[in-house]
């Protein structure tokens, strides 16, 4: 085609595009049209020189007047430095871009967020800007931020999780000079929900949750690990961290045992506290396994005082967890290896002075320790399942002497006692392991008594009258150990289907006080009204013996009548005693009662 037709030509071609006008619309725009994208063309600037339909039509704007408007003057002042940003990028030939910005609607105000994909279409003809293809994706965004929040948290508090707190260390490790940690720990909480229900549970722990929250505020992180555990992170210094996290745990005790309204009661947990802290986070391969171990060693330490109480990580602390690790696993193959013994502790008649049974009570020599206390290795057993392999030893060892012991003196009268832990009082196949250990031993029920000490039975106070109850009703008689040690223990005596109530050394101990000798009588004279038994531990004078007897016990134990023995020992005590019927009457009068 010659030039002069060609000239002719565009020339035809510009004088229609002018009669035209918006009609005949580029090629892009056409495309523009039928996207579902909101699609602007902006200047390097921002300048709007394009809006498709779309745009306009989706927030009711006449996209004919965005033409020359800034494309950043919707977006929210906080994301224009990184909207910015990528213009600059695709602008330089670095494109495309695309990001998630937040812009606001004009006409409502509301703040919502865009997808944008810039393009560089600076070059292309009839385009000659860079192209934003956006897409709302405020709805996506809630879904998955609430998805990401029920991941993170505590649903019942509205408080972080535990992978919440690990992604917090983990952020904050890098800069900080140390990070501390408290852990919190309800002592409690599952008596709350045997006796108020779930929801009476829930009620507390919310309850708690809100009073910790006001005690952090804006000093550290709050979260909740578990079903009774709380967790606090703090940043800063070591000392200072050191000292906020004492300080913080004892605060935090205190609010705890605030009393609870729950269905109209009080209802009143304490809480046990481990802190630790963590110097230069950065430097520590794994800071959030070192922190939290650490604090839970120190956990551990404050529920073996006895809970309601803070107690600091130390080396001291580690040593004597890794000590008690040693010690479980050498437990684990004495009990397997016939390594742990029984000794025999009499029950003495205070009225003629005669044995009426023994309680039964776990020895163990460690072959390079020597002999381990029992106040050392029962709680080492009482923190794993050892103490169910522990007890049911010295249960089948006690029945097989018991029935030797009768065989051997004609005392069809004897009886044993051997205690149950809490972990037994809610251990499945309870009675009938009781039950099999008797058929095997060859003696009856009723001469055999199993004591629960009034900690583990208030402790989980439902449990402990469900398995009273049935061992009731197998014949076995039960036994309340420790009594007036804690609580209410005098309220306890009518809810706990027992039939011997055993008094706890320290009211011997104050026996020559006159307050001393008036409780012991009170307790003598409650129990006798109440059908019970009464023995007292730790009878070591002739005085002792006969305050207590005058108070209206019934049986004694102690050191005055006779210190734990081996099995081959029993015998011959008994023999050297004679056969008497004091024991038997007084088991008469109480079975009756």
């Amino acid at each position: 085609m010659s030039a002069p037709r060609r000239g002719r030509l565009a020339l035809v071609r510009d004088r229609l595009r002018a009669v035209a006008g918006p009609l005949a619309a580029p090629s892009y725009e056409v495309i523009a049209r039928e996207a579902s994208d909101e699609v602007l063309v902006t200047t390097p600037d921002g300048t709007i020189t394009f809006a498709s339909p779309s745009f306009g039509s989706r927030w009711g704007l006449d996209r004919r007047r965005l033409l020359g408007a800034d494309a950043l003057s919707w977006v929210l002042p906080q994301d224009v430095p990184a909207v910015r940003a990528r213009l600059a990028a695709v602008v330089r030939g670095q494109g495309p871009v695309e990001g998630e910005h937040r812009f606001v609607v004009r006409a409502t105000g509301e703040v919502r967020w865009s997808h944008a994909r810039l393009s560089d279409a600076l070059r292309v003809p009839g385009v000659r800007g860079v192209v934003w293809n956006c897409r709302d994706v405020t709805e996506l965004r809630r879904t998955t931020e609430a998805l990401r929040h029920a991941a993170t948290h505590d649903t019942l508090t509205g408080l972080g999780n535990r992978r919440e707190l690990l992604r917090h260390v983990a952020e904050a490790a890098p800069g900080a000079a140390a990070l501390g940690v408290v852990l919190l720990n309800l002592d409690g909480l599952k008596a709350v929900n045997d006796r108020h229900g779930h929801s009476g549970g829930d009620a507390v722990v919310r309850a708690v949750a809100d009073r910790l929250a006001e005690l952090v505020g804006e000093e550290g992180l709050l979260t909740r690990l578990d079903g009774d555990e709380f967790a606090v992170l703090l940043r800063g210094r070591a000392r200072p961290v050191a000292a906020a996290a004492a300080v913080l745990a004892e605060r935090a005790l205190e609010r705890v045992r605030r009393p609870v309204l729950v269905e109209g009661r009080a209802v009143v947990v304490t809480a046990s506290a481990g802190t630790a802290v963590c110097e230069d986070p950065a430097g520590v391969e794994d800071p959030a396994r070192r922190l939290f171990r650490q604090a839970d060693v120190a956990l551990t330490a404050a529920k073996a005082a006895g809970g309601d109480v803070g107690v600091a990580f130390s080396q001291r602390l580690l040593d004597a967890a890794h000590e008690r690790a040693e010690l479980a696993a050498d437990l684990r193959a004495a009990l397997a290896g016939g390594g742990v013994e029984v000794a025999y502790q009499p029950l003495v008649d205070l009225a003629d002075g005669r044995t009426v049974g023994f309680e039964a009570l776990a020895r163990w020599r460690h072959p390079d320790r020597g002999p381990v206390p029992p106040s050392v290795f029962v709680p080492i057993a009482e923190e794993s399942d050892l103490v169910l392999d522990l007890g049911a030893h010295v249960l089948t060892s006690a029945l097989a002497q018991l029935r030797r012991w009768r065989e051997g003196t004609g005392r069809e009268d004897l009886e044993v006692s051997v205690n149950l832990s809490s972990r037994h009082l809610v251990q499945p196949g309870l009675v009938e392991q009781v039950r099999r250990a008797l058929q095997e031993a060859g003696v009856p029920a009723a001469a055999l008594c199993l004591e629960v000490t009034e900690s583990a039975a208030v402790g989980d106070l439902e449990a402990a009258r469900s398995a009273l109850l049935a061992l009731r009703a197998l014949g076995v008689r039960t036994a309340l150990d420790d009594f007036g040690t804690g609580y209410s223990s005098l309220s306890y005596l009518r809810r706990l289907p027992v039939d011997v109530v055993k008094i706890d050394k320290s009211f011997v101990d104050d026996h020559t006080e006159p307050s001393g000798r008036a409780v012991l009588a009170g307790i003598a004279s409650l129990s006798g009204a109440l059908g019970l038994l009464t023995v007292v531990e730790g009878i070591e004078t002739e005085q002792a013996r006969e305050i207590v007897r005058a108070a209206g016990c019934t049986w004694g134990q102690g050191y005055l009548f006779a210190r734990p023995m081996p099995a081959e020992a029993v015998l011959a005590h008994l023999l050297g005693q004679g056969a008497g019927r004091g024991a038997q009457n007084l088991r008469e009068r109480t079975t009756t009662a």
